[in-house]
């Protein structure tokens, strides 16, 4: 095995990414969303953060009300005297909700599907159960008796389980981009084979190159070291975007203030380490799948679903599934791990583990293509 034939073709490779100005711009593109939607996501928690509601009633408030809407944040109560007013403030969109009083009953209208409604809705059952707890409290004291008696007989506090009480939709996003930079691994690779794989058979390149004085396995190494070292640069610019966003973010935007994540020496290492592995796995996978594509649109086609695989663990957090099963999944189980060496609760059994079958997965799949590819309906078909 010539290693200058393998360095020719990694060159070849590079050489035509730099030149295809269409792969070129999506592989700087992916890494460069990174930080507009860390930046676009605070200023929007900010500003929902810092938004009022309006409510509309059909009576007139008494001082008591006025002055538990004065505790309320984000509520200001707008009077519509009337059913028919009320309802045409809410359709020209002057108020998100609206209580309408008959007698002691009072009726909360608001649209529940939508994230200002579940708001108001909310807002409004805590103004109405003050108010109702104050009237209750004032009946009893009128009369002679304690309230506390009625109102207090048992004391309730909370404690989270959790030693770091953080904001729930800004961890959110962060683990979404911590995904994401997995997954920029595997677009870039995704792109990058396709061409070289698929489209030179299309093109009618790879026939011409195999006429040279170069074994199949030489171009397929050189193809899938150079896929793996763009994929593997994709997603490092994409992590030292990330990291540095989230600094700025913290200061930036109180939503981001609670974010804890480490830029510890260690969490670094760790990260690029992961970000190497996940690379040359992706790439081999990649490889695999596109092997017998006859087409660029093809192979894209075919490897779509390899990008899903980076998303995996950030859907089961959401719905809070934990099993030992996922760290097996290839790919995925990489973006758990990053995602675990960057907020610091890395468990070292688990990396152990994720790294050991992620070096079987890719010694398994370099066997595979070397297979694969050197047949001559794979290479010519």
């Amino acid at each position: 095995m010539s290693w200058n034939n393998i360095k020719i073709t990694i060159l070849k490779e590079l050489r035509g990414v730099v030149r295809d100005k269409k792969s070129l711009h999506k592989l700087i593109l992916y890494p460069l969303i990174i930080p507009l939607v860390i930046l676009l996501f605070g200023l929007l928690f900010d500003t929902v953060n810092e938004s009022t509601y309006t409510l509309g009633v059909n009576y007139k408030l008494s001082s008591e009300e006025k002055e538990i809407i004065k505790q309320l944040d984000y509520i200001i109560v707008k009077n519509c005297n009337n059913i028919k007013t009320c309802e045409d403030y809410y359709k020209d969109n002057k108020i998100e909700g609206y209580i309408i009083r008959n007698d002691n009953k009072y009726t909360i209208y608001t649209d529940t599907s939508q994230n200002s409604g579940e708001i108001i809705l909310s807002l409004a059952n805590s103004y109405l159960d003050s108010y109702s707890k104050m009237l209750g409290t004032k009946y009893l004291m009128d009369n002679g008796m304690d309230p506390n008696m009625v109102f207090n007989n048992i004391l309730v506090d909370s404690k989270s389980l959790n030693k770091e009480d953080t904001n729930i939709m800004s961890n959110m996003i962060f683990s979404l981009v911590i995904s994401y930079i997995t997954m920029i691994v595997v677009m870039v690779c995704v792109v990058v084979v396709s061409d070289a794989t698929s489209g030179e058979k299309e093109r009618g390149t790879l026939e011409t190159i195999l006429t040279f004085p170069i074994r199949s396995s030489e171009l397929v190494i050189g193809k899938y070291l150079a896929t793996s070292f763009l994929s593997f640069i994709g997603g490092s610019i994409a992590y030292f975007l990330a990291i540095p966003s989230f600094l700025i973010g913290k200061e930036i935007f109180t939503s981001y203030e609670e974010i804890t994540f480490t830029t510890s020496f260690l969490s670094i290492l760790l990260s690029i380490l992961v970000l190497l592995f996940t690379s040359l796995l992706a790439s081999g996978i990649c490889m695999a799948l596109s092997g017998k594509a006859k087409t660029y649109k093809e192979a894209q086609s075919s490897l779509q679903f390899v990008s899903i695989l980076p998303i995996i663990p950030y859907f089961l957090s959401v719905m809070e599934v934990s099993n030992n099963f996922f760290q097996l999944i290839p790919i995925a189980n990489c973006s758990s791990l990053l995602n675990d060496i960057v907020i610091n609760k890395i468990q070292f059994q688990s990396f152990g583990i994720i790294i050991f079958s992620t070096i079987i997965y890719i010694i398994c799949i370099l066997k595979y293509i070397s297979l694969q590819y050197s047949k001559e309906e794979t290479l010519f078909s």
